[in-house]
C-alpha cells in the first residue's frame, strides 16, 4: 500500500523504545550545545590571539590542535555568533545546519524564515535545503525586491506589509516562485537545481548569499570534506561555476563576471 505523499504516520513506541528516544535526542541537545560552546571558545582564541603560543595562523592552530579545516572552525563560530543572536530574540537555536541554511538573512527575518518554511512545506521539522529556498527569497526581499500586499494586491516593500500578515504574504511569494526557481534555469544539460539535488543524496549542500554574492558549500558526508565554490552575482552562476570547478569541466566552464 502507497501511502499519500506528505501524510503523517505515527505509532506507539515501546518503554524501551521510548527510552532510547529519550537518550538519543538528550544526545542531540547536548551535541547542539556543545557546537556553541565550541564556537564560542574557537571565537575568544583566534579574537585574543592564544594560538600564537604555538602556531604562526589560526588556520594552522585549528588543524593540528582539532583536526578542524579552516571551514569547520568558522561554521562553528558563525553558529556560535548565530546562537547569541537567536537567544537575543528570544528564540530558539535550531539545529547547526538548518543555522547555517539562514546564512545571508539578517536575524531579525530568521523567526520569519522558519515559519514561512514550515507553513511551506507542512513540515514541523523542515529540512536544510527547505529552509535555504525560503531564505533566499526573503534575502531577495531584504535587498529590495518587491511583494504582494496581501490586502491591496500590490508590489510593495515587505516593510509595507504588516508584520503579522508578512508569514501570509511571504509564504505566497515562495509558492508562487517555487516553480520558476526549478524550470527557469537556463539551457543547462542538468538543470543546476537538479545537479544540486543530485549531491544532497551524498553531501549536505547549502546556497548562501553574503555580501560577496552566491556560493554554494558542500560538505561531504562520509569525509566530512567541506568545499566552496566560486561567489557568484546569481544563484544560477553559482551553481555553474561550483559545477564546472568541482568537476573539473574545464571544456565547458561558464565564463567569468
Amino acid at each position: 500500500m502507497t501511502l499519500p505523499q506528505g501524510l503523517d504516520v505515527q505509532r506507539l513506541l515501546t518503554v524501551e523504545e521510548r527510552g532510547r528516544l529519550a537518550e538519543l535526542e538528550e544526545q542531540v541537545l547536548v551535541g547542539g550545545a556543545a557546537a556553541v560552546l565550541a564556537g564560542r571558545a574557537l571565537t575568544e582564541i583566534r579574537d585574543s590571539s592564544l594560538y600564537q603560543g604555538s602556531h604562526a595562523t589560526f588556520e594552522a592552530y585549528v588543524h593540528d590542535r582539532f583536526g578542524f579545516s579552516r571551514a569547520r572552525a568558522y561554521q562553528l563560530m558563525d553558529y556560535a555568533a548565530a546562537a547569541a543572536d537567536f537567544e537575543e530574540r528570544g528564540l530558539h537555536l535550531p539545529p547547526e545546519r538548518i543555522t547555517r541554511a539562514l546564512g545571508g538573512v539578517v536575524p531579525d527575518d530568521y523567526q520569519l524564515v522558519l515559519d514561512v518554511t514550515k507553513a511551506v512545506t507542512g513540515k514541523e521539522r523542515p529540512s536544510s535545503a527547505d529552509v535555504q529556498g525560503v531564505a533566499e527569497t526573503v534575502r531577495d526581499l531584504a535587498a529590495g525586491a518587491h511583494i504582494e500586499h496581501p490586502d491591496t494586491h500590490q508590489k510593495v516593500p515587505l516593510a509595507e506589509v504588516p508584520p503579522e500578515r508578512r508569514v501570509e504574504a511571504v509564504t505566497k511569494a515562495v509558492q508562487l516562485g517555487a516553480k520558476d526557481r526549478r524550470d527557469f534555469q537556463g539551457t543547462d544539460d542538468v538543470k543546476p537545481w537538479d545537479w544540486l539535488e543530485d549531491l544532497r543524496g551524498v553531501a549536505d549542500v547549502n546556497v548562501l548569499g553574503t555580501a560577496e554574492g552566491w556560493h554554494v558549500e558542500l560538505t561531504d558526508r562520509s569525509s566530512g570534506e567541506v568545499r566552496t565554490g566560486p561567489a557568484k552575482k546569481t544563484v544560477w552562476d553559482a551553481i555553474r561555476h561550483a559545477r564546472a570547478a568541482w568537476e573539473g569541466d574545464t571544456n565547458h566552464e561558464p565564463e567569468q563576471n
